[in-house]
């Protein structure tokens, strides 16, 4: 049974998506200032190394959420994994920045969220998995999810080794993938995300950037945003 540690329930619904990018968080981190420079254009770019006592004082140090993400931490674990946290109010990851450090920076990223109970979206858990394949990006994508009464399941590109297909025959859709059944298929690739334990804190530094004046930004406090879960 995969759970949730307490700083990751604590921390819900942010937490439900913690893109996985593989490499050192040197590495990664130099790769996000790049991109987070091309992002914001003329707009001024803050970054730094931090150290945290620990994954929680990680998260407190993000000023505020934000309807964009306006401030990212790169998490060193101990694994081949870096982790990225943002501080946008939907709490969905960063996709399209998963995209770009496997494009122009030949990382191997995994942009994911899981909830089983309504969040910030309705239920569901899906997985974009992404690395080069020479010149090309090749890309896994699997996606279960409720869409009000129904619910709908489409996988498109090569399955990877690490999933467990026979799951997806399920007579019902929302029974193909979930909380558990993905949690369990990042620890095949060598994840844990949800475990506190999996973070290499406080021992490594972790990496923060941040936009300090994105257009159309609109704030919400932590109270407005996290609703964390009782304790299992």
């Amino acid at each position: 049974m995969v759970s949730k540690d307490a700083t990751v329930r604590r921390w819900w619904p942010s937490t439900q998506s913690l893109d996985l990018v593989e490499g050192p968080v040197q590495r990664v981190a130099e790769a996000l200032r790049v991109e987070f420079l091309r992002f914001a254009g003329a707009e001024r770019v803050a970054a730094g190394w931090h150290r945290f006592d620990s994954l929680d004082a990680a998260f407190r140090s993000a000023p505020n959420f934000d309807n964009v993400v306006t401030f990212l931490l790169a998490l060193p674990t101990r694994s081949k994994w870096t982790v990225l946290w943002n501080n946008s109010f939907l709490c969905d990851g960063y996709d399209s920045l998963c995209w770009c450090l496997t494009s122009h920076h030949d990382l191997t990223t995994i942009h994911w969220a899981a909830h089983d109970d309504w969040t910030t979206f309705q239920s569901g858990a899906s997985f974009t998995y992404r690395k080069h394949d020479g010149p090309d990006v090749f890309e896994r994508s699997v996606y279960c999810g409720q869409e009000d009464k129904r619910w709908v399941f489409h996988a498109t590109g090569q399955p990877l080794d690490e999933e467990n297909t026979a799951e997806y025959a399920a007579r019902r859709k929302r029974d193909r993938l979930n909380e558990q059944s993905l949690l369990l298929m990042l620890r095949r690739l060598g994840a844990r995300p949800w475990s506190e334990d999996f973070y290499a804190l406080p021992e490594q530094e972790c990496f923060a950037i941040s936009r300090q004046s994105p257009p159309l930004a609109q704030t919400r406090t932590r109270e407005r945003v996290l609703r964390p879960l009782p304790d299992e």
